[in-house]
């Protein structure tokens, strides 16, 4: 939870909200729509998450129809597939006791994008799994986002096609969107008064005190198509919505042309390649001069002719290539890195040790290292713990 709430205050008035809302409606409905769901609320961000929140279901249950005693791949089954889910998302239907959470949630989540949306959007990557966000995930981020949609859309437009990146990357792409264009971020102001037609949002109340102080004071049905991909008449330009995922069966998106506004033009430079590989503990002694008995003879040769001096037997082992990366490891280094760089987690160790050994060259090996868990664990790149595992990592691969 972002620190900048209040937790019980934001609860409470999430579900206040919610109550106040579903009551007015289901006072004179017995079920709501998918097109009266886009108008529930004066927010539109709220019901655009509400919707968010159906086609995660609806997805969902698209996939529990695969089986494997049949062929889903044929095409006439993903035909019918499509054609039967459209039709199903084409006809919501919401009872006040299923709605009334979404709505809370919805809430919440609409409340943090506006007072903290550093938060919100780093929250969104850091959760993903695998630690990876994938460009199919950005792109539903784009859609259901409406408040500060630019922050999403120049993500989305910085992946340019890559079907995936490392969590750790999008975050730096956060951090330079919002140092870029931190301006445009929406001030919560003209959001107070649509929510206190409801139910009073008294952010004095809602925040924390130190954070209070900073903060400024009709859908057509075409039976072809999903719902989740229609166009929604807000105040600002129309936001697409889902489409059927690609693992079941094929997506129909039908993205409306971004206007003058929407545009996003690419923000950052290319990537300029690899990051720099961590320094590495040295495992060379220090080199003596050797003293004799007349001092005033002795000579002392620049630092960089000094020569190197034999090598010792445990440098000659510590050096030498090894097959795996586990059995590589000492006991005391295992409990070390658990503990250090693992924050206690034995499985997590585990875990992406048995990745590294499966890595098929340094580079890859490094590249989980420096793009994924160094940003997941919030690693010191410098640190003696980090530089002893990329030195196993170069003997793994030497």
């Amino acid at each position: 939870m972002s620190n900048k709430f209040n937790s019980s205050s934001l609860t409470e008035y999430c579900k206040s909200y919610a109550r106040k809302v579903a009551g007015e409606f289901f006072a004179h409905h017995t079920v709501i729509s998918g097109q009266e769901l886009l108008k529930l609320s004066a927010v539109s961000q709220v019901n655009l998450f509400v919707i968010s929140s159906l086609s995660e279901k609806w997805r969902s249950d698209a996939e529990r129809f695969r089986s494997p005693y049949f062929d889903f791949e044929h095409p006439d089954v993903r035909q019918a597939m499509q054609v039967f889910m459209n039709t199903v998302s084409q006809h919501i239907s919401v009872r006040r006791d299923h709605l009334e959470p979404l709505l809370a949630e919805a809430t919440r989540r609409t409340l943090v994008l506006l007072f903290d949306p550093r938060y919100y959007f780093d929250d969104i990557l850091r959760n993903q799994s695998d630690f990876s966000l994938s460009a199919e995930t950005a792109h539903q981020l784009t859609r259901y986002t409406q408040i500060n949609k630019f922050v999403p859309a120049a993500i989305e437009e910085r992946m340019k096609g890559k079907s995936s990146v490392y969590v750790n990357q999008a975050l730096n792409w956060l951090d330079e969107i919002l140092m870029q264009r931190g301006r445009e971020l929406e001030k919560p102001d003209k959001y107070i008064p649509l929510f206190s037609e409801k139910v009073l949002l008294d952010p004095a109340v809602l925040l924390r005190k130190a954070s209070y102080e900073h903060v400024p004071q009709p859908t057509v049905f075409t039976p072809n198509k999903s719902f989740f991909d229609t166009d929604i008449e807000t105040t600002v330009p129309p936001v697409p919505l889902a489409a059927p995922s690609s693992n079941g069966f094929e997506p129909v998106v039908n993205l409306a042309p971004p206007d003058s506004e929407s545009s996003v033009r690419p923000l950052f430079l290319d990537d300029s390649g690899p990051a720099a590989e961590p320094a590495a503990p040295s495992m060379q002694p220090s080199q003596m001069p050797t003293h004799t008995s007349d001092v005033s003879t002795l000579e002392v040769s620049p630092k960089t002719e000094e020569p190197a001096g034999p090598v010792t037997i445990g440098e000659t082992f510590y050096r030498a290539p090894i097959e795996s990366i586990s059995k590589s490891i000492s006991l005391n280094q295992k409990f070390m890195f658990i503990n250090q760089l693992f924050n206690g987690s034995a499985a997590s160790y585990n875990e992406a040790i048995e990745q590294l050994d499966h890595a098929t060259s340094y580079e890859q090996a490094h590249d989980l290292v420096t793009n994924r868990y160094s940003a997941q664990y919030s690693w010191d790149m410098n640190s003696d713990e980090v530089g002893m595992l990329v030195e196993i990592l170069k003997r793994r691969f030497a």
